[in-house]
């Protein structure tokens, strides 16, 4: 009774000895690194729209600035928009905008909004090489 017991666990001990090293960490590597193959924006391109949309900010500045000066808004007409945009490969050099949506709106301004959307939807992204989504947050306060 006590060697068939000593066989019954040794599988089981040397099961869960090359569950805990190798072999399980291994899958979990190749999932997470998995998701660029089959889809998303990979990290790399991520950073090159992150870049793109950073230096075409002034032009969405313009948007909060129009409203905020027409003289019906105060100081207290600030917040933010977070943004998530949806890419798909488009051209040699521009990836296609396939949406924007608004998923986090302190600012609460529809002009101002709609504006930012359109504005996002006309840029030149980096080509990419997945369809996949981003986030983006703008952060809008009167400059005086």
């Amino acid at each position: 009774s006590l060697l068939l017991l000593s066989a019954v666990v040794a599988p089981v001990a040397g099961c869960a000895e090359e569950t805990a090293t190798g072999e399980q960490r291994v899958r979990i590597v190749k999932n997470s690194d998995a998701p660029p193959e089959v889809g998303g924006i990979s990290p790399d391109k991520q950073s090159d729209i992150q870049l793109m949309l950073q230096q075409r900010e002034p032009s969405v500045r313009k948007c909060y600035n129009d409203v905020l000066n027409d003289g019906s808004h105060d100081r207290s007409f600030k917040g933010s928009l977070v943004l998530l945009i949806s890419l798909a490969p488009g051209t040699k050099e521009n990836a296609r905008v396939t949406g924007v949506k608004v998923i986090n709106d302190s600012l609460k301004n529809d002009e101002v909004t709609s504006c930012v959307v359109e504005k996002l939807k006309e840029f030149e992204y980096p080509d990419v090489q997945n369809a996949g989504t981003m986030q983006y947050s703008y952060k809008f306060e009167p400059a005086y």
